[in-house]
């Protein structure tokens, strides 16, 4: 237990370190601000992840095979992320890296692997799986404290997926990503006085879709427990679906802006930013909630578990979808 906190200590401290200087260096040198604040959070807390990184697989004794592909992967969705904020790169481009960041993490093994659809088939659903992460939380990233608090909130999720399997590899990644959102935290919660930034929401997204593949759910007495990545990742997933759904009913392409986020339709209801805060991180709680609890049970719970997280979904997309947001 001393070697996790001392991970997520050193973690917390470098992300808090590196953002603020990262944010004195921004103001200073006039780059990387969006509407005169600082976006370098997904660096700052980019740098922490990597510097923590490798001592904790040497303090842990890890194999560094796959842990070390996801690694180089999202700090190359990093580098282009800040390309990205330093000139907006158009939709084809960012398809274009991300696209590199999956085939590379396929080729490296960080891919699914469910029967009968052998390597091409899982290769295929690896790669929507990881540009459709990595883009649902780019796209959350739309008020002060969002998309941080639910990569803290999932990764801690996934945490404790790790824990209670024995799989090192999801706790050491999980755990450097929890101390490390949570270390930017302090800077982002509102008012934010730094920004993730698109290098952070991407890294972010990119990092928590791979941690989802590599983790081990499904058992024989349990075969529902596949869907756990899908429930804990939940909330993202439906705010995307939402997005995708208006805009193609509005005749917009799905990659382009819009204000049909489900956090916009809760705001045109009357609650202000904290509360809207506190509801996003209350779903995002229950849904990763029920993806951990998904793992540890039976058939028949998890049949219910999955039943119950579908039919609540539905519901809260058919609630949202009603609440009209002008453009």
């Amino acid at each position: 237990m001393l070697k996790y906190l001392l991970i997520f200590a050193c973690t917390l401290f470098l992300s808090m370190f590196f953002t603020f200087l990262l944010a004195k260096f921004s103001l200073r040198f006039k780059v990387l601000k969006v509407n005169n604040i600082p976006a370098v959070g997904g660096l700052g807390i980019g740098l922490a992840f990597v510097i923590t990184l490798f001592p904790g697989i040497l303090i842990l004794s890890l194999s560094p095979v796959k842990i070390t592909a996801i690694a180089v992967a999202s700090v190359v969705m990093l580098f282009f992320g800040i390309i990205d904020d330093l000139r907006e790169l158009s939709v084809v481009h960012k398809f274009l890296a991300q696209s590199i960041c999956a085939v590379y993490l396929i080729a490296c093994g960080v891919k699914t692997d469910i029967m009968y659809l052998g390597y091409w088939g899982n290769a295929a659903v690896t790669f929507f799986w990881l540009l459709g992460v990595t883009n649902a939380f780019n796209l959350l990233d739309i008020l002060d404290g969002l998309a941080t608090g639910l990569v803290l909130i999932i990764s801690s999720a996934f945490f404790l997926v790790g824990f209670l399997n024995a799989d090192l590899n999801v706790q050491v990644l999980s755990l450097i990503l929890c101390a490390g959102s949570a270390g930017f935290m302090f800077f982002n919660f509102p008012p934010a006085k730094v920004y993730l930034g698109n290098s952070g929401s991407h890294f972010c997204g990119l990092l928590l879709a791979a941690i989802a593949l590599i983790a081990h759910y499904a058992s024989e007495d349990n075969a529902f427990a596949l869907a756990s990545p899908l429930i804990i990742l939940g909330l993202p997933i439906m705010d995307t679906i939402l997005l995708i759904i208006f805009r193609v009913i509005k005749r917009k392409l799905p990659f382009y802006k819009s204000k049909d986020h489900a956090v916009l339709k809760i705001k045109a209801l009357g609650f202000s930013g904290q509360r809207i805060l506190l509801i996003m991180y209350l779903l995002c709680f229950v849904f990763s909630a029920c993806g951990v609890v998904l793992t540890k049970v039976n058939n028949l719970t998890a049949a219910s578990i999955v039943i119950a997280v579908c039919l609540f979904s539905v519901f809260v997309l058919a609630k949202l979808i009603k609440i009209e947001v002008s453009d």
